[in-house]
């Protein structure tokens, strides 16, 4: 299952405040890879992250 909204996105801490940002938007880049957008409540920071998506191990065949 992809869960595209997954806890782990959501902790990132603004520089200045060292509050946790809230995520506010998502869109695929260019390259084919989500930049996802956070924004600090307190003093209006954005950042903007890229979203590198790992693929998985191939599994290997049994040897014969």
């Amino acid at each position: 299952m992809n869960d595209d909204r997954s806890p782990l996105l959501t902790l990132i801490s603004c520089i200045v405040c060292r509050l946790t940002m809230r995520l506010e938007k998502s869109h695929p880049g260019e390259d084919g890879k989500d930049i996802i957008q956070y924004r600090c409540e307190q003093c209006g920071r954005i950042e903007r992250v890229t979203l590198i998506r790992g693929s998985w191990p191939s599994v290997a065949s049994p040897a014969d």
